[in-house]
């Protein structure tokens, strides 16, 4: 697995992972345990398997460009 990505906090790593898997990536929340709102020293980890990062990646950064 790979770490992706970190949040803030939970509510928005899930709707990456949320995202993510919408688009059949193997996402998951590695810091999951810790159900808070508010902002998370370190961040919420996401991960994907490794042969799916780059996908993973395109993905993310093609939905931040609104592409």
């Amino acid at each position: 697995m790979k770490v992706i990505k970190r949040t803030h906090n939970q509510q928005e790593a899930q709707i990456i992972v949320s995202f993510l898997q919408s688009h059949d990536i193997d996402a998951e929340l590695l810091d999951g345990a810790i159900n808070s709102v508010l902002p998370m020293p370190g961040g919420v980890r996401i991960a994907v398997p490794d042969e799916q990062e780059a996908e993973a990646l395109t993905l993310l950064s093609n939905a931040k460009s609104g592409g």
